[in-house]
């Protein structure tokens, strides 16, 4: 019976893309995730102006939550029945273009005045690498700096303009777990960091693992590299801030939302979290916000630090828009999404709005970032980040065999007992995690013919 009420409720969700208004207006219908505080409320403010711009054209904006929106999303891609226009995160767009349902947007691109006029990262995602054609336009981009408490430091004489490399970092987490400061009635640990209770699992440990010269997949995305020596350093120099008592072993029972409040109130110096916490940190409490707490009144960011070798990418990712094949009003489609992402105005709206960043460059040229060291570091962040492989079976593999498996890396930490430390048995988890992960790998292309060697010839063509 409930299987039966889902899919009622989905069928009337798509049929409601198909109708138009009685004044004649083309109704168009937009699908987004919740990326702001009122999803609703602010999704429709920010269309506003192109309401204004384009009084022919009504736009109806439906609202998915993360849990059900990939169902939904290739629902409709398969029953070519669903919105004119929709947000994918950027992790999925390979996958619904391998679907075939996406329209093509070099032209629009192009009209734009090129893919050079959007973030690197994000265009990486917008073409996936078996792609003849771009299938999506980036609309705002996430990364995660670190946040740290600047009085606390300053307590322990730590300068954050030093905290370059791992070194660096452990240096201050040592001084600030062997001074046991009290501020305001806390005691300040170094660092928080959640375990497998926590849907950022792999993206944070994502910048451990390359910093440490690793990766998740080898560059042509064809197999595994999670158990090559690099990433296996990564992951347990990640790991092993727990063991050296920087962040307490607790912490891995939580999750996001409980590690940032301990950070709010003031229990953590360093904490590593999306730029849209700012928009929490810098609003007073009566508006939902953090307002006047330790952490909001002695917040800034840094970039998270290097390996020894200096080697700094940072995970990016974000949310694209695209535009499915049967969308009966693609043209106004494509002014919509024109609107979105190719105007600096709008993309500061966005990035106002929801704390995410613009996936347009020419938006950092505002004074809104320039004359904001922490929305400057986020900047920097982004010219060096990266994102995941574009693939369509990443989103399996990330949401599927990384979680389940680097879950039961973090469940041999928390189980270990005190004075012992589970190495071999994490360095076997990550081997078993490499062999699976390549072994799904060559079952997709088993059921691809030619896709290994377009990914191949992928390879070959980048600089």
């Amino acid at each position: 019976m409930f299987r039966l009420f889902a899919f009622l409720g989905l069928s009337l969700l798509l049929l409601s893309c198909e109708r138009d208004t009685p004044s004649g207006q083309t109704h168009l219908t937009i699908w987004v995730l919740p990326n702001f505080p009122d999803p609703q409320r602010d999704m429709e403010t920010l269309l506003k102006g192109f309401k204004m711009e384009h009084p022919g054209i009504d736009v109806e904006v439906t609202v998915l939550d993360w849990g059900s929106a990939w169902t939904k999303i290739t629902t409709a891609a398969t029953a070519k029945s669903g919105p004119d226009l929709l947000q994918l995160g950027s992790t999925w767009t390979a996958a619904v273009t391998e679907m075939g349902a996406l329209v093509s947007l070099d032209s629009l691109v192009q009209i734009m005045g090129g893919s050079q006029q959007f973030v690197e990262a994000g265009m990486e995602t917008a073409k996936p690498r078996a792609s003849d054609s771009i299938t999506s336009i980036p609309w705002f981009m996430d990364v995660r700096p670190m946040f740290y408490r600047k009085d606390v430091l300053a307590k322990v004489g730590v300068d954050p303009a030093q905290i370059h490399t791992w070194n660096d970092f452990t240096v201050a987490m040592t001084k600030i777990r062997d001074k046991k400061l009290i501020v305001e009635g806390n005691l300040v640990q170094p660092l928080g960091y959640p375990g497998k209770n926590d849907w950022n699992v792999i993206h944070n440990m994502a910048p451990w693992i390359w910093g440490a010269g690793g990766d998740f997949l080898d560059s042509t995305a064809t197999q595994s590299a999670i158990g090559s020596p690099e990433s296996i350093r990564g992951i347990l120099f990640y790991l092993g801030l727990v063991r050296q008592g920087f962040n307490e072993a607790r912490n891995l029972e939580k999750n996001t939302a409980q590690v940032s409040s301990d950070f709010d109130e003031g229990r953590l110096a360093f904490w590593l979290d999306a730029t849209t916490k700012t928009i929490y940190l810098d609003r007073p409490q009566f508006l939902g916000g953090t307002g006047k707490s330790a952490a909001a009144r002695n917040y800034a960011c840094m970039m998270p630090p290097t390996s020894p070798t200096g080697n700094a990418r940072y995970f990016v990712g974000g949310s694209n828009l695209a535009v499915f094949k049967f969308s009966k009003h693609r043209k106004e489609a494509l002014k919509l999404l024109e609107y979105l992402t190719a105007r600096p105005d709008v993309q500061l709206q966005m990035s106002r709005a929801s704390g995410f960043l613009p996936a347009l460059k020419s938006t950092y040229d505002m004074p809104y970032f320039r004359e904001n060291p922490n929305r400057m570091v986020f900047l920097r962040m982004v010219r060096q980040g990266r994102p995941y492989p574009s693939v369509h079976y990443w989103g399996e593999i990330e949401t599927s065999i990384l979680s389940r498996r680097l879950g039961n890396i973090f469940d041999l930490v928390t189980a270990a007992k005190a004075g012992e430390w589970p190495e071999e048995k994490i360095i076997a988890e990550i081997q078993e995690t490499d062999k699976e992960i390549t072994r799904y790998i060559h079952q997709q292309l088993e059921h691809k013919p030619g896709l290994k060697e377009r990914l191949l010839y992928w390879r070959r063509e980048q600089p």
